[in-house]
């Protein structure tokens, strides 16, 4: 489900959450608010690491995902499906991500 972004507010079914950098797309997914924010907002040449995870119940950070070993051009872009939680990678990869832990469970290369 689709999160709402107001005055710096991440607004969901059951409350809401500061964002931390601007964002690029959030989803509620089981009692989990995935946030995607701006891969721009982060240090260059480094993975941005930049799809975190919130407690739907508590607002508290669960888990910022791990990147892909790609360097500098490691951040994630766009969500492409919600479960599985499937997400686009700038160094065109499809990450597949456990939505309980941040790990990447599985990629394809999609260039």
């Amino acid at each position: 489900m689709q999160v709402c972004v107001e005055s710096g507010q991440l607004i969901y079914s059951r409350g809401s959450i500061p964002a931390l950098f601007p964002v690029l797309d959030a989803r509620e997914i089981g009692d989990a608010v995935v946030v995607l924010y701006d891969y721009m907002a982060f240090p260059r040449n480094e993975p941005s690491r930049n799809l975190f995870a919130y407690s739907s119940q508590t607002g508290k950070e669960l888990w910022r995902a791990e990147d892909i070993g790609a360097g500098a051009i490691d951040g994630y872009t766009s969500f492409i499906t919600e479960v599985p939680l499937v997400v686009a990678n700038f160094a065109c990869f499809n990450c597949q991500i456990d939505i309980q832990t941040g790990k990447v469970v599985g990629k394809a290369f999609t260039k």
